[in-house]
């Protein structure tokens, strides 16, 4: 009954936490008293691209291995994050051998993992529908073992953190959205037309309105904005999300790159 109290009451603690800082907190106790030293609650993207405001990242690693890790990109090919796309249960990291085949990428990195102070894990997968895959996990310090008789408590744990955090990150997405600017789906359209350098009566004969309605719904667009120039309008449109860089200059592939 000791478990089943502690996880429940990190799952009351975490569902009316109000900030990752806050959050964060709540696991590293968790952590500590589940007898892991480290946690790390993540999706598994490139957080130095755009859009990093939108990917979930908290962990409280060694400082070096995780700028080390994310810097250089190591989450691509790291063995344990490979391994939890093939499974919905938790798993130690001494059983991702017999999970998936190891390249010599993914021995050099379970080597460096050691050298930086790190020993065996447990990972929780998180796999959302229409989202990115992530992961929950504990580690050890050192060659410490898991505690293994607690195991039961990480899987509940892990699940609740990574849904506690995806919250968080929801939260500040829908803060962000409501900030911005509000396009209609016609003026996304002529927007993503702009960019790509048609005129208003080549958007006018695509989307068959007049001209003169193109121009309406841009400068609506533009007054939404605040800008005068077209330019700026599609490259807000562009960081604000309402387009992505391949809406912006296309979908034509020339016929050697297609599949």
């Amino acid at each position: 009954m000791g478990q089943l109290s502690e996880v429940q009451n990190f799952i009351d603690q975490s569902g009316r936490v109000k900030t990752t800082q806050g959050l964060s907190l709540l696991m590293e106790q968790i952590t500590r008293d589940m007898g892991f030293d480290y946690f790390a609650l993540i999706h598994h993207v490139d957080i130095r691209a755009k859009g990093i405001d939108t990917a979930l990242w908290l962990e409280n690693y060694p400082r070096h291995w995780a700028e080390v890790f994310v810097n250089t990109g190591l989450y691509a090919d790291d063995p344990m994050l490979i391994a939890s796309h093939l499974t919905n249960v938790g798993f130690a990291w001494s059983e991702v051998p017999s999970m998936i085949k190891l390249t010599n990428k993914h021995k050099e990195i379970l080597l460096r993992v050691r050298r930086e102070g790190l020993g065996d894990g447990f990972t929780v997968p998180a796999h959302v529908p229409g989202e990115a895959n992530g992961s929950c996990n504990f580690a050890m310090a050192g060659s410490r073992l898991i505690p293994r008789e607690n195991i039961p408590m990480a899987q509940l744990v892990g699940s609740y953190a990574f849904q506690a955090a995806r919250k968080l990150v929801l939260r500040r997405i829908s803060s962000a959205d409501q900030a911005r600017p509000k396009l209609t789906t016609r003026q996304i359209e002529c927007v993503a037309l702009i960019a790509r350098g048609k005129s208003d009566k080549e958007i006018a004969a695509q989307l068959g309105l007049k001209p003169a309605t193109i121009n309406e719904y841009i400068e609506d667009a533009c007054d939404r904005y605040g800008v005068s120039r077209r330019i700026q309008l599609a490259f807000h449109a562009v960081h604000d999300g309402y387009l992505t860089l391949s809406d912006a200059i296309g979908s034509e592939i020339p016929p050697l790159l297609q599949g």
